[in-house]
């Protein structure tokens, strides 16, 4: 088969199979799959206990050989060609031990049990009066002895793979080589959002590879364009012509746009600011531009405007970091065209930024580490009601991003953006090796146009009585199961990244600037932990069994983050990708052929492929709309906060932000 005529038949192959899945068999398949995973719930045994066999053992994780704790067991009868029997229950202690009664005449009459050992887990939801329901789930299970008569069988020692690291990432992630066994797959309304949303996009990027592979030079950008559903930018310039590549514009998105900019403060006229991406640590591809690009901005009467941008570009075979530049050119707002030109190639370096650091790094990854550690450690305490919400799913649309944006040579940002592969993952590291949850808050605002930092403030806050609500409610709970505090933040720690401090992008090398708010930013100041000689990014909630007033304001700060980011800060940089890079005349993730040029000239636009690549991803991305806190579709948000959010509904309709599209968790 040649290579083109596999091009086509995969591209019809993906359209079918999603009209399949989203059939009302596919449907129906799915839903029964769910359903086998769910571990039945069982009677209670109520013979005398001295009538009772027993089973004992202890079970350590795989990766760590440290104790699973507080974690439910199950002991059947493994029966071949039955179902098998369902023999007693329990759970393990703080050291992984456990001894489970059961009875053996469960087993069947004259049958002494094969016994096998269930790991259960359980997910919680709210019913209608606000109590937890515990649905369980089989997460691993354990083949015993066969035939077992003796009144105590012992399991001995087990190793048990339970939400291990991966030891090859140069993050805190977990180890999972097949994405099909996931200890914590997607809700199934979630599925068929998913199927539902790529199966109206997906003909359409086929249609595009089919023609592309036909023909090279086909299908043209204005027909690519036309064929997805317009976006923001579109919709906003049919309404008034031009207005999306005014100045007025430009600010507002560079404030409040899908990279919310950090802007830096003039050190000498506080009504001065810029913002910079500097790109010379990092490794250049062939076929994309990289320029060191700055925009200046002034402060009057309490509104923003551009005075100046600056552009500096690497000569064609400067592809090495810290290769040679050419010399700084310096555009302004009476440069007609060209100034036009120089905000689009701002607009490009923002968009990359946007979806590298801001969106992967920032919530994905750093996110990823805080679910694994919960998962693997929080089961008694109440903490878990709170955090699992926004941390279940994200370990299975990290694995799907991993393919689908940055696998080398094939991933999204990588084929569309400027970097190699090796330099998107320097950069990645050099953000996540820098951030943490201590003492971290949002940004305050610049002006009253800064609609991200006033939602951001206002919703901190209300995080701020949400967690302490929560904590007044489980006070005594907390503390007497702090055991698992204490082992959540021993994994974070030991698992983080080794700290470094800011650098490459993040890095503020300027001598007459400063950030103007380092509230997001890490606090070197600020004591870290170091593990097997390695200080660590992630600082330490607590190290002891009992919690002083110390580590209870540590582990609220750090809920905070996580809810912030898993929440709030996903939603803003994940659904605002189609309405900045959803026509690719105002921005794209790279440009070619030196940038400058009209919008019309495909020889600086990406080319067809990357060009449909990428409004496809950003449109599929942007319309999946499953998890929505306020709408609790899974019925796992605690109260409290979805009415502490709708108490606030007009405060941030008056931002222009409706609450209904806030997301619960970082499942797309």
């Amino acid at each position: 088969m040649s290579t083109k005529t596999k091009t086509i038949f995969d591209e019809i192959k993906a359209a079918l199979v999603l009209k399949v899945i989203d059939s009302p068999l596919g449907r129906k398949l799915i839903e029964e799959k769910a359903e086998k995973q769910v571990s039945k719930t069982q009677e209670a045994i109520t013979k005398p206990i001295e009538q009772l066999n027993k089973a004992t053992g202890q079970l350590l994780f795989s990766d760590t050989n440290k104790p699973l704790h507080n974690i439910e067991l199950e002991v059947w009868d493994r029966d071949v060609g039955t179902p098998s029997d369902y023999l007693g229950k329990g759970v393990t202690d703080q050291n992984g031990r456990f001894e489970i009664y059961y009875d053996p005449e469960k087993a069947g009459f004259k049958d002494a049990p094969d016994l096998e050992l269930r790991v259960i887990d359980n997910r919680v939801t709210f019913d209608s009066d606000n109590q937890p329901v515990y649905t369980n789930r089989i997460a691993y299970i354990i083949k015993g002895g066969d035939n077992v008569t003796q009144k105590t069988y012992d399991f001995g020692t087990l190793t048990v793979p339970y939400w291990p690291y991966d030891p090859n990432s140069p993050f805190a992630r977990i180890f999972m080589p097949n994405p099909e066994e996931t200890p914590d797959d997607y809700s199934v309304g979630r599925k068929f959002q998913a199927y539902a949303s790529a199966n109206v996009l997906t003909p359409i990027k086929a249609k595009h590879t089919i023609a592309n592979t036909l023909n090279p030079k086909e299908p043209s950008l204005t027909q690519i364009q036309a064929d997805y559903p317009p976006n923001l930018t579109i919709n906003l310039d049919r309404e008034k012509p031009g207005y999306t590549r005014s100045d007025e514009y430009f600010v507002l998105r560079v404030l409040n746009g899908m990279n919310p900019c950090l802007l830096k403060r003039s050190k000498s006229d506080p009504n001065q600011f810029k913002m910079s991406f500097i790109w010379d640590n990092y490794e250049k591809d062939t076929e994309h531009d990289l320029h060191n690009v700055e925009a200046y901005f002034v402060l009057k009467d309490g509104k923003l405007f551009p005075t100046m941008i600056t552009i500096q570009s690497r000569y064609p075979d400067s592809l090495a970091p810290h290769s040679p530049l050419k010399d700084r050119e310096v555009y302004t707002p009476n440069d007609g065209e060209k100034w036009l030109q120089a905000k689009r190639i701002f607009r490009t370096a923002a968009l990359f930024d946007g979806e590298a650091i801001e969106h992967y790094a920032k919530a994905h990854v750093q996110m990823e580490q805080y679910a694994v550690a919960c998962f693997r450690n929080l089961r008694k305490n109440p903490i878990r009601l709170m955090l699992t919400p926004h941390l279940k799913s994200i370990i299975n649309i990290n694995r799907r991003g991993d393919d689908l944006l940055v696998e080398p040579n094939l991933g999204l940002f990588v084929t569309n953006g400027p970097l190699t592969y090796p330099g998107f993952l320097q950069m990645c590291t050099e953000v996540v090796a820098t951030y943490d949850w201590k003492d971290w808050q949002p940004r305050q605002p610049i002006c009253d146009d800064h609609k991200y930092a006033k939602a951001a403030n206002l919703y901190w806050q209300i995080l701020t009585e949400y967690v302490d609500a929560f904590f007044a409610k489980h006070q005594q709970a907390i503390a007497d199961e702090w055991v698992e505090i204490r082992r959540f933040s021993e994994d974070l720690v030991e698992h983080s990244m080794p700290y470094q401090p800011i650098e490459g992008i993040m890095a503020n090398t300027d001598s007459d600037y400063e950030w103007y708010d380092t509230g997001e930013l890490d606090k070197p100041d600020l004591p870290r932990a170091t593990f097997n000689g390695k200080t660590k990014v992630i600082r330490p909630i607590t190290n002891s069994n009992q919690p002083s007033a110390t580590d209870i304001d540590n582990l609220k700060q750090c809920c905070r983050h996580i809810i912030f980011h898993t929440t709030l800060w996903h939603t803003w940089v994940n659904d605002s990708q189609s309405d900045e890079g959803g026509e690719l005349a105002y921005n794209s993730l790279a440009l070619r052929n030196g940038s400058f040029g009209s919008e019309t000239d495909p020889n600086i636009a990406p080319d067809p492929i990357e060009a449909t690549n990428q409004v496809y991803i950003f449109s599929v991305l942007n319309g999946i709309k499953y998890g929505l806190l306020v709408k609790n579709e899974d019925d796992d948000v605690p109260e409290e906060l979805r009415t502490a959010l709708l108490n606030r509904k007009d405060q941030f309709a008056e931002l222009g932000i409706d609450i209904g599209n806030i997301r619960t968790l970082i499942n797309i």
